[in-house]
């Protein structure tokens, strides 16, 4: 199945926080935003309300820049989650050039073959439920 035909997928998302609500924003508009902090210049993901490098609480959200590379990958071989009833998937974890790491969804053939600290090009997905997911292929 495609990520596009899943339904009922924001069921299973979090409930956004003040803190973390940018983020989830930010998928909805296709777009990875990471914190940065303006008196240090630290980056930070998953997000906080200060700066876990100087403790500022002036922590401001960026976009990355979108470059990132295999770092693991799983495949589900079990039904956990009712729209991911189609098995097995992969999840891969990707690393940000920013230094930080996002989870998302690769093809599971793609992902056996894929090399770790391969580039990938990261995509925005939209489900059937409007919910915007992160998905990866190899960068070709």
């Amino acid at each position: 199945m495609q990520e596009k035909d899943r339904q009922n997928v924001a069921s299973l998302l979090p409930q956004a926080t003040e803190f973390d609500k940018p983020f989830w924003d930010s998928l909805q508009n296709k777009k990875l935003l990471i914190q940065r902090c303006p008196v240090c210049g630290h980056t930070q993901f998953p997000p906080s309300p200060v700066c876990t490098e100087c403790l500022s609480d002036k922590v401001e959200w960026v976009e990355c820049c979108g470059e990132v590379t295999l770092w693991s990958k799983v495949w589900f071989h079990k039904k956990y989650l009712k729209p991911y009833d189609d098995v097995p998937y992969a999840v891969i974890t990707a690393k940000l050039k920013e230094g930080h790491y996002v989870t998302g969804r690769m093809d599971a053939d793609e992902a056996r073959e894929a090399e770790f600290d391969a580039p990938l090009d990261m995509e925005f997905v939209e489900t059937a439920d409007g919910t915007v997911l992160i998905n990866f292929k190899v960068k070709k």
